[in-house]
């Protein structure tokens, strides 16, 4: 499923950038056809309207460059940018251990939905588990008794 997904997005960048650099060529066109009517003008009051149009015309070929810098392909290879996730996910703790406050930030942006709560009396509140590891909860096959968990 993983697979067919970045698979997708590097389709969908690259259609998008081949249909960008299409349309950037036919922009290209109409200004040289507009520079050229600009040229053979006889009325000097039609100047000024093909300048517009060729300004509008220039806005909007910066619009689809910008568009195509963002449509970049996802970088890398699937598996490279896979198996860290599958590792983190099989084992948090490995990230946490080191003692590192980057990597240990890190962890809780990835384990939380929400900042961790603290309670001067009480300590650290409950906070809500990030989805990934509410789905591996149930494979898990763990469950809560009186607030302390069983494995079965």
């Amino acid at each position: 499923m993983f697979r067919h997904l970045w698979e997708a997005r590097r389709a969908q960048a690259s259609s998008i950038q081949n249909d960008a650099k299409v349309k950037l060529r036919g922009i290209d066109k109409k200004v040289e056809a507009l520079v050229a009517r600009i040229m053979n003008a006889t009325s000097e009051a039609m100047v000024p309207i093909y300048e517009g149009e060729i300004v509008a015309l220039e806005r909007s070929k910066a619009v689809l460059a910008e568009q195509m810098q963002k449509q970049v392909e996802p970088a890398g290879s699937f598996e490279e940018k896979l198996e860290p996730a599958l590792t983190f996910l099989a084992n948090p703790f490995k990230l946490w251990e080191p003692g590192c406050i980057h990597l240990r930030r890190v962890v809780l942006k990835l384990a939380f939905t929400d900042h961790i709560k603290y309670c001067r009396i009480e300590g650290a509140r409950t906070t809500k588990i990030a989805f990934p590891f509410k789905a591996l909860e149930g494979i898990g096959g763990s469950y809560l008794v009186n607030g302390a968990g069983e494995r079965t």
